[in-house]
């Protein structure tokens, strides 16, 4: 009566499941989307220092050279009116690289 059931077969549990096979190997066909992908999203990955780059650069130029000629406030001016015109002419190019169509998307 204190007896657990028992199976008919006396064999271990793990004897009738299956071995474990090892994933295929990739070929490089299988790589092509996640580079397409890749390059369609590249231009996007710098798009902030690119504009922080272009706003932010030209003041701190001006702010070292007040710095080194002792003509405050004169060159962190120039150096911001520079930034926010180079802000605007990166925003223009910006605009017109993302309105192409990408490279590798399929012609219509």
């Amino acid at each position: 009566m204190g007896h657990a059931p028992h199976d008919s077969d006396d064999s271990p549990p793990d004897a009738h499941e299956e071995p474990e096979t090892q994933p295929p190997s990739r070929s490089p066909t299988d790589w092509s989307a996640w580079t397409a992908t890749l390059r369609d999203v590249t231009p996007y990955l710098d798009l902030g220092w690119r504009l922080m780059g272009a706003a932010a650069g030209p003041p701190v130029i001006g702010y070292a050279v007040d710095a080194g000629l002792d003509t405050s406030p004169w060159g962190l001016l120039l150096g911001g009116g520079i930034g926010l015109l180079g802000a605007g002419v990166q925003l223009v190019r910006l605009k017109d690289e993302f309105t192409r169509t990408p490279p590798s998307a399929p012609d219509r």
